[in-house]
């Protein structure tokens, strides 16, 4: 049986006394696709938040790659949050940096070489369709192409598990349409594990 790569067993989470997460349990195995549905305020960024271990549960356990993330120390969470890649829902892009730039930005951390740097740049935004975007600035890209160029950005590290918080919410339907067709064929190619 393949173990998950993504599992949370009883999670619960609240702030103050707004009780968010009631003992929340699933799991995602590799090339699985986990939608996850609700209202405003729900819990479904609490969820990715807590998945990438940027908050802590009150109860429970999360698991990445069979690895307990619960009370793990920063120095090692950091570890395990490069082998996800987040789009976030308003596609948080630096304005102040080219779509390069930002879709390189992960690379310059990691100390890649430029020219290993630039191939990969190019093989994302060409996998996106926005290889020809590569010296714009956010600015000048529409909302479609943002969340493009932030699916882009996220790939750069070759993640393990790709997570999406509301990728198409905003969007008019062919562009969620291109960005929901973007998320399968990334998952098919890639067998990487999808929570929406």
């Amino acid at each position: 049986m393949i173990e998950p790569i993504l599992e949370m067993r009883d999670v619960v989470k609240s702030y103050g006394e707004n009780s968010i997460l009631k003992g929340v349990s699933f799991q995602v195995r590799r090339g699985e696709t986990k939608i996850i549905i609700g209202g405003s305020g729900s819990g479904k960024s609490t969820l990715l938040k807590l998945a990438m271990g940027l908050e802590r549960p009150d109860e429970g356990q999360i698991l990445i790659e069979s690895e307990d993330i619960t009370k793990m120390r920063e120095r090692d969470l950091a570890r395990v949050r490069m082998k996800i890649g987040m789009v976030f829902q308003e596609s948080a892009l630096f304005d102040s940096m080219s779509v390069r730039d930002n879709v390189a930005y992960q690379l310059h951390e990691k100390g890649t070489n430029d020219q290993e740097l630039e191939s990969r740049v190019r093989q994302n935004l060409g996998f996106v369709g926005l290889e020809d975007a590569i010296e714009k600035f956010p600015a000048e890209l529409s909302g479609g192409m943002k969340r493009r160029v932030a699916i882009a950005r996220a790939l750069a590290g070759e993640p393990n598990i790709m997570f999406y918080d509301e990728p198409t919410a905003g969007l008019d339907p062919i562009t969620s349409r291109k960005i929901n067709q973007l998320i399968i064929m990334l998952r098919d190619l890639k067998m990487s594990p999808a929570c929406l």
